[in-house]
């Protein structure tokens, strides 16, 4: 199983996920990120799962991301169900 950290996403996941974060006034550094995927055996799917923790509140979740980033949009309705807890500062309009 390939583990990668946050860094080493793509590049649209990253920056989707910052300007989710600063949207909803939280910092991404306010989170662990990381996945964890396996290579496809005998012609079956990659299975890719993305953790985000909250280093403030251990709050944490799992997502699926073997289709691509559509993870990125549970993420968002976790953090605005407050699944995570509250945003430390205001969110821009």
């Amino acid at each position: 199983m390939a583990k990668h950290l946050f860094p080493q996403f793509p590049a649209d996941e990253q920056r989707e996920v910052v300007a989710l974060c600063e949207r909803l006034g939280f910092a991404p550094e306010d989170f662990e990120i990381k996945d964890e995927g396996s290579e496809p055996a005998n012609g079956g799917v990659r299975r890719r799962q993305v953790s985000v923790r909250r280093l403030a509140t251990e709050a944490q979740s799992m997502y699926d991301a073997s289709e691509g980033p559509g993870w990125i949009g549970e993420f968002e309705s976790d953090l605005e169900c407050g699944l995570f807890g509250q945003a430390p500062r205001q969110a821009r309009a």
